[in-house]
């Protein structure tokens, strides 16, 4: 069984090229993404993503390789993350997920995690969010 990992990249958006950087920079070392999400940060251009990775021998060289492409600002690994399911209908949150889904309702996974491993052209740092 493969154990899926967490990625976020801070990205500044200058193409429209930018997601295929990112997504062919793990593609081209044979690793499967599962899923991205992705949205603004700020005014500046700069975007967020996060991406899960199925975990594989060649994922840390992929981010390392990663956090040295042009326009990525920094890269972090999110140790030990698990998914939290929220549902967002009529542009408010669900806190009451016990009545499920209903159409036109919109799903979306919030990583939550511990421990975060960055990467910055190279540069590596760790922090433990305990």
């Amino acid at each position: 069984m493969t154990q899926e990992r967490v990625v976020k990249v801070l990205a500044y958006y200058r193409d429209p090229g930018l997601i295929e950087r990112i997504a062919s920079n793990f593609r081209k070392l044979f690793m499967d993404i599962d899923w991205i999400y992705g949205w603004k940060a700020n005014d500046e251009n700069l975007y967020e993503f996060y991406i899960g990775v199925k975990d594989h021998n060649n994922f840390n060289t992929a981010v390392l390789l990663l956090s040295k492409t042009v326009d990525i600002s920094k890269v972090e690994i999110l140790d030990d993350a698990q998914l939290k399911r929220v549902i967002i209908r009529d542009g408010k949150v669900i806190e009451n997920q016990s009545e499920g889904v209903k159409e036109g309702d919109m799903i979306i996974y919030v990583p939550v995690f511990n421990r975060v491993k960055g990467y910055s052209w190279g540069e590596v740092y760790v922090k433990d969010l305990h």
